[in-house]
Order: C-alpha cells, then sequence, then structure tokens
C-alpha cells in the first residue's frame, strides 16, 4: 500500500472587518495565536497561523479585514490584503451572518471575485440566529455563484470546522512541510507580546481610542533569580495621537495603564511559561496613522 501523499497550502482568510476571522483560526489551531476583539481593525499584519496533522499542513494567513481606507494607514493594511490574495493557493471568505450580508460583505466578495484561487464563503455565527434566518441570508447570495463552497459555521463553537477541514483537505495541492510540527505561528516573540498588549488595550478603551493606537516592543530582557526561576522583563511603548488620548489610556492615578499591565502581564505570563514584569510607556506622536516614516517604522509597509 502506498503512503498517502502528504498535501500543503496556504489559505487566505478574508472578509469584512470584525466577523470572526482571527476566532476561527484560534479555534482551529486549538489555542490562542491572534488577538480578537469586537472593535473593527483588530488584525493589522500578516500573521501566519499552521495547522499541521499526520498527512497535511494548512497556513491560514489572517490578514485585515476589508474597508474603504480614508486615513495612510488604512491604505497600507489594504495593501496587505491584496498581497496576500495573490500569495495564497486557496480562498476563504467569511461574513457575519448574523449581523446580515450587506455592502461591506458585496465590497469583499467584488474585491476577490475574479481571481483565479478556489474560493470558499464561510457564513459565520449561525449559532446566533434561526434556520429560517439563516436560509432568508443565503438569498442574497444570488450572484455569487464563484464560490465553489457555502459553508455555515459557527467560529465560536465549532459548528461545522471538521467540515470545512475536511473541504480544504481536499483542495490542498500535494506540497512540503513548511513548518515543524510544533510551530502554529511565525509570528517573532516581541510582535506576540505586542499584540497581546494591543488586545488589552482594545478591550479596556472607547471605540475611537484603539485606532490611533500601536504597541511597539522596545526591550526584552531574559535573567534568573536566585532560585533559578526564569524572570522576562519587557518594555514597551504605547502610541497614540494626541494628548487626550494619552490622558485616557493612563486614566486618573494611572489606574487604567495599571488595570491593563495586569491583563496583558498574567496573559504574557501564561505564554511565556514564566514569570514577567511588564513596564509601559504612553507616548504621543501626532498624526502617526497619516506619516510614512512612522507607518514603515511599526511594519505597516506598501506592498
Amino acid at each position: 500500500m502506498n503512503k498517502e501523499k502528504f498535501k500543503s497550502g496556504f489559505v487566505g482568510l478574508f472578509g469584512r472587518t470584525n466577523v470572526g476571522k482571527s476566532t476561527l483560526i484560534n479555534k482551529i489551531i486549538n489555542q490562542k495565536v491572534v488577538i480578537t476583539s469586537e472593535k473593527s481593525q483588530t488584525t493589522r499584519s500578516r500573521t501566519n497561523c499552521i495547522y499541521t496533522t499526520d498527512n497535511m499542513q494548512i497556513i491560514f494567513v489572517d490578514c485585515p479585514g476589508f474597508f474603504k481606507p480614508r486615513r495612510l494607514l488604512e491604505k497600507r493594511l489594504n495593501s496587505i490584503i491584496y498581497k496576500v490574495l495573490a500569495d495564497v493557493d486557496i480562498i476563504l471568505v467569511m461574513v457575519d451572518i448574523s449581523s446580515g450580508i450587506g455592502t461591506g460583505d458585496y465590497y469583499a466578495f467584488n474585491s476577490l471575485k475574479d481571481r483565479q484561487q478556489p474560493k470558499i464563503l464561510l457564513l459565520n455565527k449561525i449559532d446566533l440566529i434561526s434556520k429560517i434566518q439563516l436560509n432568508q441570508q443565503r438569498k442574497k447570495l444570488k450572484g455569487f455563484d464563484f464560490f465553489e463552497n457555502v459553508i455555515s459555521i459557527s467560529a465560536k463553537t465549532g459548528e461545522n470546522v471538521e467540515k470545512l477541514l475536511k473541504i480544504l483537505t481536499g483542495k490542498l495541492p500535494e506540497g512540503p512541510q513548511y513548518f515543524p510540527d510544533e510551530m502554529v505561528t511565525d509570528q517573532p516573540v516581541a510582535q506576540m507580546i505586542a499584540e497581546i498588549v494591543r488586545e488589552k488595550l482594545f478591550g479596556n478603551l472607547s471605540q475611537e481610542i484603539p485606532y490611533s493606537i500601536n504597541v511597539e516592543v522596545e526591550k526584552i530582557k531574559k535573567s534568573v533569580n536566585r532560585s533559578g526561576e526564569k524572570i522576562i522583563k519587557v518594555d514597551c511603548n504605547i502610541y497614540t495621537e494626541r494628548k487626550s488620548q494619552k490622558a485616557i489610556i493612563i486614566g486618573k492615578s494611572g489606574g487604567m495603564l495599571k488595570k491593563i499591565g495586569k491583563q496583558a502581564r498574567l496573559e504574557l505570563e501564561d505564554f511565556l511559561d514564566c514569570k514577567v514584569f511588564l513596564e509601559m510607556w504612553v507616548k504621543v506622536v501626532k498624526d502617526w496613522t497619516k506619516k510614512e516614516s512612522y507607518l514603515n517604522k511599526f511594519g505597516y509597509l506598501n506592498y
């Protein structure tokens, strides 16, 4: 009997912002590899998330959500999307079916309909609606017959996720194993730390402030105390655009920053499996989201 040939490939996950793309990846990988938030524009970079079995390896590529850009930062985020579209073997498109298929989803559909790769549509959050509502929304898909499969899923509960993986396996080309078995993301540790801190900022601040925030890890220092316990000290900068935003991030008597720091430190200790000392400084760079020099510095490159 011939051994089953190994299959591998890159699967891009697209859709408008805040439809559950990162939640799905975390569910498939079975651990947190990308941050999530109810606020839009949470994902700001290309992240390769790796799912490996005995006979296949899927590299899920999480990237920013589709939206019509207004600021330079948003234009840079959109350029990441189109770079990913050019690179992947399979295109997954996700919609939040509980909110209804709308203009933002149609914008995403029309942005990728002419791509040559196989395209699969995911109707996410079916746990939040009835079957009647789901069928009503499906009627809005008339005219978008370029999707080879339409799958109703719940990224939160895992419903039909195994079905999705089976379909992806069937579409993957034969190929090499790109990453080791134990590797679940190719993000550098510093980037993972920055993302965890940014997630806590998103979770604790009002609606508008997070879009003007960037987190940069300045230094990571490893040491061992007298008891032989490993310790990691992390220094990071939180950038925002206005002094008024800085005051809100810090909070009264530093209360908000302490709260965010505690939440981030606890998750970092779990992630790094050691004691963590986290220090954060809030810095104001006026209109950094509109300045090419800072966008380049923070890694928002124009592809």
